[in-house]
């Protein structure tokens, strides 16, 4: 699982990115053969955690956007 440090914040994402529909560094679109899972991520919303499960292209393999 990658750290949540790594990841952009979730506000600057679209919804696809935030979904996890596109990648969350680059935004192309994903597929279950071009996707890595980064992990369920814990957010803030209204004083409640919930989570998030961003994907990322495997052009990003360490999680750090390029």
């Amino acid at each position: 699982m990658h750290d949540r440090t790594t990841l952009p914040p979730i506000g600057t994402l679209s919804q696809r990115q935030r979904r996890g529909v596109d990648c969350v560094f680059c935004g192309v679109v994903l597929t279950t053969e071009t996707a890595a899972d980064l992990g369920p991520q814990r957010l803030w919303i209204a004083g409640h955690v919930t989570r998030w499960f961003p994907r990322a292209c495997k052009r990003h393999p360490e999680g750090v956007g390029s």
